[in-house]
């Protein structure tokens, strides 16, 4: 047996503490600050899922139950059957969608006409654009019921979709004018080149390479506009435009609240959301990564 045969395993059995002594106090703080951290994020949406789960007794038994005694699903047969919450929904996924769809077609050419031409006050828009940015809605909510009430689309779906559109559409310019302006020029010219027109190049060439800004502006587009309810509260007035985050507010009557049917509605409005960001998670890491490779 050589020297080196023998050493070898003294080596390994000489690094197995060095593992063990990698594992300090302040990795299991950090650890430990980083699990209690999720937990305390994810408890309100737990806790929700379980008091949609209970029974109308179990809900207000004393002492509090963490798990529900026994599992029904009744509050969710509630919801649809005593509040109507399916046309509240069928609204805001309408609503939603449309409006995503909207700001993405407007924002992505209005985008690149201003990170590309050299358009006279172009300065001015922008700064228009943050100023939109940061005013209030509630400050919009009265002139647009106005507007809308004039031309007759008070209380209904497109109402809501050209309202939240308006909205959404200078943050969704302001967001892809910096993914734009990061992309070199020299593609774009050479498709020029090629006889490319500018709509094609939006299209075939820009887009694409702008698919993580697409993503995340649909993202947040979408999440604003589901949760919204201020417009929809302003803009409509009856069950035919009414979304969600309206319809949640039929649970508090005089005579008090129903949790149960509440907790129920508010996890069926949180299952969209969380089957779009997933979907979306993925456009954005997708594009993330094939920049990283491109680069």
């Amino acid at each position: 047996m050589t020297a080196s045969a023998t050493a070898s395993p003294l080596r390994r059995r000489r690094g197995r503490p060095a593992l063990r002594e990698g594992i300090t106090a302040g990795l299991v703080i950090r650890y430990l600050v980083l699990i209690g951290t999720v937990l305390l994020t994810i408890f309100p949406l737990i806790w929700l899922v379980l008091t949609s789960l209970r029974s109308s007794a179990d809900i207000f038994a004393v002492p509090v139950r963490v798990l529900p005694e026994s599992v029904t699903f009744n509050q969710y047969v509630a919801v649809f059957s005593q509040y109507g919450l399916d046309n509240y929904l069928w609204n805001t996924v309408i609503v939603s969608v449309a409006t995503v769809v909207l700001v993405i077609l407007c924002a992505v050419p209005c985008a690149y006409a201003m990170a590309r031409f050299n358009l006279p006050g172009a300065k001015v828009v922008v700064s228009i654009l943050l100023i939109m940015r940061m005013i209030p809605v509630v400050a919009l909510a009265i002139p647009l019921f106005a507007v809308f009430a004039s031309i007759g689309l008070l209380d209904t779906l497109t109402a809501l979709v050209l309202a939240h559109t308006a909205s959404k559409l200078p943050v969704a310019i302001w967001l892809l004018m910096g993914f734009i302006q990061d992309l070199p020029k020299e593609i774009e010219e050479s498709a020029q080149m090629d006889g490319a027109s500018t709509l094609r190049i939006i299209v075939q060439i820009v887009s694409p390479l702008i698919a993580p800004g697409i993503g995340a502006t649909a993202v947040i587009t979408f999440l604003f506009t589901w949760n919204d309810l201020l417009l929809a509260l302003t803009l409509s007035s009856s069950e035919a435009a009414q979304t969600l985050p309206v319809g949640l507010t039929n649970f508090v009557s005089q005579f008090g609240i129903d949790w149960g049917a509440m907790s129920a509605a508010g996890v069926m409005m949180v299952i969209p959301t969380l089957i779009f960001v997933w979907f979306a998670q993925g456009l954005l890491v997708k594009g993330l990564v094939t920049g990283a490779v491109r680069g």
